[in-house]
């Protein structure tokens, strides 16, 4: 099995995201938190590479669509991607979130700023399910479209964690 990572570095107010392999429900609880905790701390834009992610799943596209609305949200900042392969390009495209992101050809360097991975202890299934459900509505929430792709992913997540269904 791939080994999938997320690798951050920060420079002032740009935040630099490497996917390895996945990015999945697996990866992305810490991911948010990572994020949140930047926007916290004044982040403004967040560059994602993906020139080594093999896939992007819905949940992991989830969290960088909240990381854009709140960007959007405050009224600076973007999250930019960088490297897509054309297969993740077209399931950013698929989700609408191409109006959320910027493509970028031509990244700023950033050469010379150690990584660090992101990890921490497994998430346990409640806490998983409670933030794939967050992603999944953050997808519709920006795009209505996204609702019949995921109605019947958020009604079992609802149903899973004792809540109601609207």
């Amino acid at each position: 099995m791939e080994k999938s990572t997320v690798q951050v570095a920060r420079r002032d107010k740009l935040v630099y995201v490497q996917v390895r392999g996945r990015g999945s429900f697996q990866n992305a609880a810490h991911l948010k938190g990572f994020c949140d905790e930047m926007l916290k701390t004044g982040a403004e834009d967040f560059l994602i590479d993906l020139k080594e992610c093999s896939y992007l799943d819905s949940t992991f596209l989830g969290i960088l669509a909240g990381i854009g609305l709140k960007l959007r949200t405050a009224g600076h900042g973007l999250v930019e991607v960088i490297h897509a392969s054309h297969r993740n390009a077209e399931l950013i495209q698929n989700l609408g979130l191409d109006r959320l992101f910027r493509f970028h050809l031509k990244p700023p360097e950033f050469e010379g700023v150690s990584l660090e991975q992101l990890d921490g202890p497994a998430t346990g299934r409640q806490q998983t399910g409670a933030l794939m459900l967050q992603a999944h509505e953050t997808l519709i929430k920006w795009d209505q479209q996204n609702a019949t792709k995921f109605k019947d992913v958020v009604a079992y997540l609802r149903e899973d964690l004792g809540q109601s269904v609207d």
